[in-house]
C-alpha cells in the first residue's frame, strides 16, 4: 500500500470508521469498473443498448437506476468502441453524474456550468435539457476547453455556448441571470486516490487552504450569477472538509441561500460533517452528502444543493461587460434559408424541423437552440451552438454533426446498413458494394440509428465517415 502522510491519515481517522478507512486505503491505485450513460439525443434507448451489445460489450444497470450502467465485459477498450466515437455513450464515474442529477436542469432553463471541462457534467445536463434552453459552459484552461468542445460536438448539443473566463467574472457580468448553476471547482482530489495515487505525494493541509480560498471566490460569483429562487449544486472530488462543508458554511453565513435535502436512495452516502479542525459548521451542512470509495462503486465525492432565497445588491455597472450583439437568423431568413431549402428537398426533411432551431452563418452554417435567441451574451463565446453544414458555390452539405442532428428526420437519400460486417467497412472507409440511386450526399444508418454520411459514387455508396486514430473494430471475434 502507498505511504499515507500522518496529516492525511489523521483526516481519514476523523471522517471514517477504522474498517471504512482500511477499505479506502486498499483501493488506492485500484481503478473502478467503468460506468457510463447513454445519450438519448442519438436515438431510442433500446436501440442504443442493442447496438452496444452487438459490439460485444457486457453491461448492466446500476440497481435501482435505469440511466446508469456498469461495464461487466469489454472485448477491447471502451473508448475505442464505435458507440463511444458516435456519442452514444459517455464513460463517467457514478459520483461525477450525481451533481447533474441533483441540479436536475430542465428544458428551457438557463444554466451555468462554471468549471465545465472536459464536459462530463455539461454533456449530462445538455441531454437532460433535451437540447433546449441555454447551457453556458466555462473553463479557463485551453487544453481542457478543446476537450470540452469536442465532447459537446460528439454529444450533438446545440444549446451550449462555451466561454474561456475566470469563474470569478460571472457574478458581475451575468448578475442574477441563471436559473441553475453548477460549481465543480478545482480541488485536492482526495476522492480519486483509486486512479490518482500520486495525490498522496503532494497533498497537504496548506494546499487545501489555498484551494479553499479560490473555491470561496468561485462560490461568491456563482451565487451572484444565480437568480433569486434559483438552485446551485456545489461538488468536488475531494473529501477534505475545508473544501466542502467549509465552503457551504461560508455561503450560508454570508449570502441569501439555504441548503436543500439530497435524496440518493440507490447510492450509499454519508451526511456532511458538522465540524472539523476545531471549527463548527452551520447545522444545515448535515443535509449535504459525501461519498467514499469503500464498495468499488463510486469514487470519493461531495455534493451540496443550495437555493437562493432573495436578491443581492447589484454590482456597479462599471464592472459589467457590455452586451454583445449576435446576428441570429431564422430558418426563413437569407442566406441560410436557401441551404435549408436544399436539405429539405434533397433528403425530404420536413421544413418544420428546421424551425425548431436558431441559425447563424460565419462561413459555415451553425444551429443553436431556439432559446438562445432570448439570452443576452456578455463578452464573446469561443463556441456557440454547433457547426452543422459546410457551404460552397454548389450549395451545402451536412457534416457528421449535422447528419447526427437532422438525419433521423430524412426520408430520401438514406441507406440503412443491416449487418455489422458492412458497418465495419463503412466506419473504416473501405470500398462498399451498396447501390445508391441518384447523386449527392447520402445519410447512413444502422438499424435506424444515424451513423454518418457518404456520397453516391458511380451508383454506389462511398463512405465519408470521420477518420479515427485507430481502425474501428465492430465485428467481435467469436
Amino acid at each position: 500500500m502507498p505511504k499515507v502522510s500522518p496529516e492525511l491519515d489523521k483526516l481519514f481517522d476523523e471522517l471514517l470508521e477504522p474498517a471504512e478507512k482500511q477499505l479506502v486505503y486498499e483501493q488506492i491505485g485500484q481503478k473502478l469498473p467503468h460506468t457510463f450513460r447513454f445519450n438519448h439525443l442519438k436515438g431510442p434507448l433500446d436501440k442504443l443498448i442493442s447496438f452496444f451489445r452487438e459490439q460485444g460489450f457486457g453491461f448492466h444497470n446500476l440497481p435501482g437506476r435505469d440511466d446508469i450502467f456498469q461495464i461487466t465485459y469489454q472485448p477491447y477498450p471502451i473508448g475505442r468502441s464505435l458507440s463511444h466515437f458516435l456519442g452514444h455513450i459517455y464513460v463517467q464515474d457514478i459520483a461525477s453524474m450525481i451533481p447533474s442529477l441533483v441540479l436536475n436542469p430542465q428544458p428551457g432553463d438557463w444554466v451555468l456550468d462554471m468549471s465545465a471541462a472536459p464536459g462530463s457534467k455539461t454533456t449530462h445536463m445538455g441531454s437532460m435539457m433535451r437540447n433546449e434552453g441555454v447551457l453556458l459552459a466555462n473553463d479557463i484552461v485551453g487544453k481542457r476547453l478543446r476537450a470540452l468542445g469536442k465532447n459537446v460536438e460528439r454529444w450533438t448539443l446545440c444549446n451550449v455556448a462555451i466561454y474561456k473566463w475566470y469563474g470569478e467574472q460571472f457574478g458581475n457580468a451575468y448578475f442574477e441571470k441563471f436559473d441553475k448553476v453548477l460549481l465543480d471547482p478545482g480541488c485536492s482530489g482526495l476522492g480519486t486516490l483509486h486512479k490518482n495515487p500520486e495525490v498522496l505525494g503532494w497533498w497537504t493541509p496548506a494546499h487545501c487552504k489555498r484551494l479553499a480560498d479560490s473555491q470561496k471566490s468561485m462560490m461568491i460569483s456563482a451565487i451572484k450569477a444565480l437568480r433569486p429562487g434559483g438552485e446551485l449544486t456545489y461538488s468536488t472530488c475531494t473529501v477534505a472538509p475545508l473544501e466542502n462543508e467549509g465552503i457551504i458554511d461560508f455561503a450560508l453565513r454570508e449570502f441569501p441561500v439555504e441548503v436543500e435535502e439530497i435524496s440518493l436512495p440507490e447510492i450509499r452516502t454519508w451526511s456532511g460533517v458538522s465540524e472539523h479542525d476545531g471549527q463548527k459548521y452551520h447545522p444545515d451542512v448535515k443535509k449535504t452528502v459525501r461519498l467514499y470509495p469503500v464498495d468499488r462503486i463510486t469514487e470519493g465525492f461531495y455534493v451540496a444543493k443550495l437555493r437562493k432565497t432573495g436578491p443581492m445588491r447589484e454590482p456597479d455597472s462599471r464592472r459589467r461587460k457590455p452586451a454583445r450583439k449576435v446576428n441570429y437568423l431564422s430558418h426563413k431568413t437569407s442566406p441560410v434559408k436557401k441551404y435549408l431549402d436544399q436539405f429539405s428537398r434533397h433528403f425530404e426533411i420536413p421544413r418544420k424541423v428546421f424551425a425548431d432551431y436558431t441559425w447563424s452563418m460565419r462561413n459555415h452554417i451553425y444551429a443553436m437552440s431556439r432559446d438562445i435567441r432570448e439570452f443576452t451574451f456578455y463578452g464573446e463565446a469561443i463556441q456557440n451552438g454547433l457547426r452543422v453544414a459546410e457551404t460552397s458555390d454548389r450549395g451545402a452539405r451536412f457534416n457528421t454533426i449535422g447528419t447526427h442532428l437532422f438525419g433521423q428526420h430524412a426520408q430520401n437519400f438514406v441507406v440503412d446498413i443491416e449487418d455489422l460486417e458492412t458497418l465495419e467497412k463503412y466506419a473504416n472507409r473501405e470500398k462498399l458494394d451498396i447501390p445508391v440511386n441518384g447523386r449527392g450526399q447520402v445519410i447512413v444508418k444502422y438499424k435506424d440509428l444515424v451513423i454518418g454520411y457518404g456520397y453516391s459514387d458511380s451508383g454506389y455508396l462511398k463512405s465519408q465517415f470521420p477518420k479515427g486514430d485507430w481502425e474501428f473494430k465492430v465485428v467481435v471475434d467469436k
